[in-house]
Formats: structure tokens, C-alpha cells, sequence
């Protein structure tokens, strides 16, 4: 979980399995036949990422990049059957919701807070703030970054949340079931913020107003907290 589709690709050549080459070549040149691809953005980074569900799969030697993806894509499908009922209570479009899952995937770490993440970009969206989420930019970033500086903040891409309103073109990562789960069900509260309470843990402190937002950085000792700066 959590995996983009260019650490994908490296892992699959680790593996011997495909080159990074082939597996970049079959997800971007490759056409592949499912509803849910056809209202993906082609400005996207990469084509289908987001849509490569993680899991464990098992391959034989001479698969080729083509039939890895199948797999992949027919299990993401297989896992997203079971949510699309819920697209009919929710103001947005199915690659929108596995957008915000592949955000969520990044931000949380512990499963019972997924839901709630899932509440704050709901919320922020809904009143038209902007979703500001460290995530997005380091997808932005040519290279990955261990703390992102201000000067990162203000890079121009498509997936900078801190610079565009709204959502980022596409999915940053390939989220897991319990992201695509908070996802399209998000808990509804009146939280629109949240910082690291404990590293270690990777759990959060959630607030409804800013004021209440540096007063749990402060409490945290999050002075170096990029999320909602404004």
C-alpha cells in the first residue's frame, strides 16, 4: 500500500521479473478495457497510477508487464466493487474518490483514522479551502524529500495542493482497501485540521479551527508542520 507506480516498477525489476522500462511502457502506451479507466485525466503523471491495486499476486518467470497489470487492475476492481454503491452519496467522480483514498493512504497510518482524514478533505473541499496535504507536493517533487521546505511548497505542478484549490489531477499512490473504504466513507464531524501526535505511533491530533491547529502543534512540538499553514 502506499506504492506509486514508479516504485512499483523498480520492485518488479528487483524481482526479475520485468525491467522498469517494459512496466512504464505497458502502463502508459497499453490500452486496457475498463470503466472505470475512462474518465481518468490524461495529464496525469503516470497513466494508471492509483489503479494498481497492492496485494499479494504470485507470477510466473516469463509474465509479461502486460499481464501483471491485468492482474492488478482486475483485482482494484474486484476490491472497488464492493464501494461503488456509496459513489451516489458522494459529490465527486470515482477517479476523484480514488484520488482522495491515494491522499489518505499517505497521510494515515493508523486504520481508525482513516475515516476521519477521509472527514477533513470532505470538509475542506465542501467550503473551498484548499486540501494543502504534504503528500501531494512530495508527488509533485522530481525527488522526494525527508522535510519539505516552504520553497516546496510554492512547486508547480498539477498535484500541488498548497497551490490549486481542489483535488490534484489524479491518485498519488496506489491506496489499500482500508483507504478506499474511508474513502468512499468518509466520517462526517467538523474537523478541518490535523498534525502528528505521535511519530512513532502515527497518530493525529484533529481540530475544527486554526486557532485549535497551533495550539496542538504547539502542544506537539509540530513548529516544523507543513498541513494547513495558512
Amino acid at each position: 500500500e502506499g506504492y506509486t507506480i514508479l516504485q512499483i516498477a523498480k520492485r518488479l525489476e528487483e524481482l526479475e521479473l520485468v525491467t522498469q522500462e517494459e512496466f512504464l511502457e505497458a502502463v502508459n502506451e497499453k490500452e486496457y478495457d475498463y470503466d472505470f479507466l475512462k474518465e481518468i485525466a490524461q495529464s496525469k503523471k503516470q497513466k494508471l497510477e492509483g489503479y494498481l491495486f497492492p496485494d499479494t499476486y504470485f507470477f510466473r518467470d516469463d509474465a509479461t508487464a502486460e499481464e501483471i497489470i491485468i492482474r492488478m487492475l482486475n483485482r482494484f476492481e474486484e476490491i472497488t466493487d464492493r464501494y461503488k454503491q456509496e459513489l451516489n452519496n458522494l459529490p465527486y467522480s470515482f477517479d476523484e474518490v480514488i484520488t482522495i483514498a491515494s491522499i489518505i493512504e499517505q497521510e494515515a497510518k493508523l486504520d481508525e483514522e482513516r475515516a476521519i482524514i477521509a472527514g477533513v478533505m470532505y470538509n475542506r473541499l465542501r467550503d473551498t479551502m484548499k486540501l494543502q496535504m504534504c503528500s501531494t507536493v512530495q508527488y509533485a517533487l522530481e525527488k522526494r524529500t525527508a522535510n519539505l521546505s516552504y520553497d516546496d511548497l510554492t512547486v508547480e505542478s498539477p498535484y500541488n495542493t498548497y497551490k490549486y484549490a481542489g483535488l490534484p489531477v489524479g491518485p498519488i499512490c496506489s491506496p489499500g482497501e482500508a483507504s478506499i473504504r474511508a474513502a468512499f466513507q468518509p466520517e462526517e464531524h467538523d474537523y478541518y485540521f490535523f498534525v502528528v501526535k505521535d511519530p512513532e505511533e502515527g497518530s493525529h491530533a484533529f481540530s475544527t479551527t486554526a486557532d485549535e491547529h497551533n495550539q496542538n502543534k504547539a502542544q506537539y512540538k509540530q513548529a516544523v508542520d507543513k498541513n494547513f499553514h495558512e
